[in-house]
């Protein structure tokens, strides 16, 4: 038993143990990431705007400081953070925890004009020392047909006749470890409700990938 417990402690003691936040991530992701702002500037953008709660303390930030970028949302808590600014759209960014001890770390980069659309989506591991790029779409399967169910591509073809756009968002958790999967986004659920069997998919948390869920309609 006292060996077994040494040998426990040895293993232990070799797991990565970091503690960053997402204060910490914010700053340190590739600037490639984070829309080429560098590192001192993502660090002003914390000092004056991760008190925020809401767009309107937000707008006041950029109003008042004159800075072009600030947090809406700073969940220090929850690993959270949603950035809006002199751009159509928004930057989120969260992390999870991986059972070998390291960390799976999202930006999602949402641009929009006309539409909406991903811009960049970005996931890096993260082993204490390194940010390890991983392709989002080897972590979050193929989902857009799954909105239209089994008959999908005589609906896809109906689609682009009656020239419908239907685009595919994502929206990272600030509560829970699941991401939302949005469909359609640019009409009316009336609309919508002639082809899709919903326009979300909860993507169930996998250590490190995602499956696929439920599909609903947001109410």
């Amino acid at each position: 038993m006292k060996r077994k417990l040494i040998i426990l402690l040895i293993v232990l003691s070799n797991l990565p143990s970091f503690s960053q936040t997402i204060a910490d991530f914010f700053i340190t992701v590739p600037d490639s990431s984070m829309m080429s702002l560098s590192k001192e500037k993502r660090k002003q953008i914390l000092r004056y705007s991760s008190d925020n709660l809401t767009k309107k303390d937000a707008y006041k930030d950029l109003r008042d400081s004159k800075n072009l970028y600030a947090f809406d949302i700073f969940d220090k808590k929850n690993g959270y953070l949603r950035m809006i600014g002199a751009f159509e759209g928004q930057v989120q960014m969260c992390y999870w925890n991986l059972k070998n001890g390291n960390k799976l770390i999202a930006i999602y980069i949402e641009g929009c004009g006309p539409v909406c659309y991903i811009e960049q989506f970005d996931f890096y591991e993260y082993d204490g020392v390194k940010f390890n790029p991983i392709n989002w779409k080897s972590i979050i399967p193929e989902i857009y047909n799954d909105f239209l169910g089994a008959d999908y591509k005589k609906k896809l073809k109906t689609l682009k006749e009656q020239d419908i756009l239907a685009t595919l968002l994502f929206e990272l958790p600030r509560n829970g470890k699941n991401i939302i999967g949005k469909w359609g986004n640019e009409d009316s659920q009336k609309v919508y409700r002639n082809f899709s069997i919903g326009d979300r998919m909860n993507l169930k948390w996998n250590d490190g990938s995602f499956l696929k869920g439920n599909i609903y309609w947001k109410k």
